[in-house]
């Protein structure tokens, strides 16, 4: 996904697109490792596209804390289920 075209997204459509890849992880999770990290890995991916998109010039600190929490889980240190993370979006 270029920058460009995730700008053209709301917000919203944003969150979703990033939910979408927390269920994926969700469901693999304790499953399959390296399925678990590649929805990880996009969602991630999402998350840095929203950082660098203005729209969320005045929502940085959660869309942060959302990272620093996937990325958690991305290495090994996450507790408990992605889950609580999809639940708080």
């Amino acid at each position: 996904m270029t920058p460009e075209r995730w700008q053209g997204f709301t917000k919203s459509q944003q969150l979703l697109f990033i939910g979408s890849e927390l269920e994926r992880a969700r469901v693999w999770q304790g499953k399959d490792e390296d399925n678990f990290r590649g929805a990880l890995a996009r969602g991630l991916e999402l998350v840095d596209l929203s950082l660098a998109d203005p729209q969320w010039r005045d929502n940085l600190a959660m869309i942060l804390g959302l990272r620093q929490e996937m990325a958690k889980f991305y290495i090994g240190q996450g507790v408990g289920s992605i889950e609580t993370l999809y639940s708080a979006l």
